[in-house]
Order: C-alpha cells, then sequence, then structure tokens
C-alpha cells in the first residue's frame, strides 16, 4: 500500500478537506493498521534489558482532574465474611488516557473520523460505529521513539509555561531530536522514523504538576472550559503549524502520546486543532497524561529512545476514550 504525503491527499467527494480514509468504508482502527505483525515483531528488536516501564498514573491523578472532568471513587463492598469486590465511578479522560475516534470531530463539518456523525454516537439511532472497542478487540503494540522535549528544554534554558497554551515548536522537537542522535524525519526520506512508530513526547508537566499542592493544582484543573480561544483550560503542548502538520501525518506513526493534558498547545490559537486532524481526519490514537518520568530515564541511561510499546485498551462497546494501559519494554 503506498501512504500519499500530506500535500498529494485526494479526498473523495464529500469527505473533508485533508482527510485520510484510506483504509476503506467500514475501517474503526485508522493509523493502528499500520501495525502490522511484520511491523510488531520488528519493533521487538528495541528491546535490550526486557525492562518494563508502566505509563499510567494511578486512577486518581492528576487531582483534580484537568479540564474539571469526573473525579475517581473507588467503592469496596464486603461478600459474606470471605470475600470482597470493588467498582469504580470514573471518566477514563480524568487521568492517563487515549482519544478514541468518537471523541472529537473535525469541526467545519461535524463529522468523525470515516464519516461517523453525532448521531451514529448518541440519541435514539445510536451505534457502536468507530468506538474503543475496535482498538481493544485488536490490541496496541509497536516501537515507541521518545522526544524527551523537557531534558532539551532544561538543557537550553528554556523555561516552559505549564498553564498556558505554550507551543511546542516544530524547531524543538528536531532539536531535541538531534540531542539524542535522531533524524525526525521519515526513513523513506533518509531519516529514523520507521512507518507504524508511535511518537510519545515529553514535555515535563507531570513532573511540574507533581511539585504543586491540590489547592494549587485546582486554581488551573477546575477553570471553567468553553471551547475557543478564551478557554479558562490552558495547557502547553505541541503546536499548531504546517511544519507539525506534516511531521505528523507524512510520518506516518500509528499514534501519538505525551505526557501533557491535550498533546497539542490548547487551547489552539490557529483555526484548527491538532485534535481533529489527528483523530477525524488522519484516525491517529492520541494519548495524553502519560506518565514518561521514568522511561525517560531509562532511555538517557541507555542511550537509545525507541523501546517496545503496548496497550490493551478498555473494551467498551461505542466507547468514546480509554484509560491508557500502556506498557514499555526496554
Amino acid at each position: 500500500m503506498e501512504f500519499p504525503l500530506r500535500k498529494d491527499l485526494r479526498p473523495k467527494s464529500g469527505e473533508p478537506e485533508d482527510s485520510a480514509w484510506i483504509w476503506g468504508s467500514d475501517d474503526e482502527l485508522g493509523r493502528l493498521n499500520l501495525q502490522t505483525p511484520e511491523r510488531v515483531k520488528k519493533a521487538l528488536e528495541s528491546v535490550s534489558s526486557g525492562e518494563i516501564i508502566a505509563l499510567s498514573l494511578p486512577f486518581d491523578q492528576p487531582a483534580p482532574p484537568c479540564y474539571n472532568r469526573e473525579t475517581f471513587k473507588h467503592h469496596i463492598s464486603k461478600k459474606g465474611s470471605i470475600a470482597f469486590d470493588d467498582t469504580y465511578e470514573m471518566n477514563p479522560q480524568s487521568t492517563s488516557q487515549w482519544d478514541g475516534f468518537r471523541h472529537f470531530s473535525h469541526i467545519p463539518s461535524g463529522v468523525f473520523y470515516n464519516g461517523t456523525v453525532s448521531g451514529d454516537i448518541y440519541g435514539p439511532d445510536a451505534s457502536t460505529k468507530c468506538g474503543i472497542h475496535a482498538w481493544a478487540a485488536r490490541g496496541i503494540a509497536g516501537r515507541g521513539l521518545l522526544l524527551d522535549y523537557a531534558r532539551y528544554a532544561e538543557a537550553n534554558d528554556i523555561k516552559p509555561v505549564f498553564y498556558d497554551n505554550f507551543k511546542i515548536k516544530y524547531d524543538d522537537l528536531t532539536k531535541t531530536a538531534q540531542m539524542q542522535g535522531i533524524d525526525l524525519r521519515p526513513a523513506s526520506q533518509g531519516g529514523d522514523i520507521q512507518v507504524g512508530d508511535i511518537l510519545v513526547i515529553r514535555s515535563g508537566f507531570l513532573k511540574s504538576v507533581r511539585t504543586l499542592t491540590e489547592e494549587q493544582r485546582a486554581a488551573h484543573h477546575l477553570q471553567s472550559h468553553k471551547f475557543g480561544p478564551d478557554d479558562g483550560q490552558r495547557y502547553l503542548g505541541v503546536e499548531q503549524s504546517e511544519e507539525i502538520l506534516n511531521l505528523l501525518h507524512d510520518s506516518y506513526f500509528s499514534a501519538v502520546a505525551g505526557d501533557q493534558p491535550a498533546f497539542e498547545a490548547w487551547p489552539s490559537t490557529e483555526e484548527y486543532y491538532l485534535h481533529e486532524k489527528l483523530l477525524a481526519l488522519w484516525g491517529c490514537p492520541i494519548g495524553e497524561l502519560w506518565d514518561l518520568e521514568k522511561l525517560a530515564e531509562k532511555c538517557a541511561e541507555r542511550k537509545k529512545w525507541t523501546f517496545f510499546l503496548t496497550s490493551t485498551p478498555n473494551y467498551v462497546n461505542g466507547g468514546i476514550a480509554s484509560t491508557a494501559n500502556a506498557l514499555a519494554i526496554v
């Protein structure tokens, strides 16, 4: 299968501009289709020690949740005199998470990935189309590639503003990659990115959050959330730019993730969000609020920034999102 560059995309009649629904009209996996058995097997070559590193926060972290989302509640019940059960009340997007294809639409058209519409998700005629269950039934696995922007920023006396739409720019990512000995171009262009890689960016957000009291975090996480440039929820992340769009599209990552609340700088100052490009138009899963501290330390120690990454999303028919459930194996 040939993978067109973003500049060469030619959506079919009725499909949004810049869309790349190239896997068929019934597809629910998007770029997870890039995780073929051959590529997953090849990704195992990135494992050296076999050490397992969990990338998820506890379900009750961060506290309080960003975007004023629901807090995690854990209930334990006694079953007679010899056993116990427990139940959870939670929003899977209140902690380390995957954004699914039903989470965010292409704003101008209101359409979600592969032609899914709001009526498919909610209402009397709702179906399970493009729900998170499709990912869960298959699983996620591939070669992870960590770009440790936080380490680059510290080494270059850059002081990110974590609670504003501070932008991690394309040049920042290329310089981070260079510091790590990585050519941030697709292999087809002579670089080090392989088709199906999972891009993981450490911004330092969670490291910073851990230095704050719950009251200090609440002053930001509980701000009013209204979509648009005046959103009270403001977080650092990857910039919205043509260079970033071309990098994310043309590299054919099978997923992207980071330790920041929205992966991208929030709110956007452009006329689009990376969410609509990645999720709705390209079918690329987004991981957010991943705990990357131990992984970053281990990668720096090894001087190797690739690893095997695997995740089992929650098996919820028609689900919008999932807790991350992600592991790095180095």
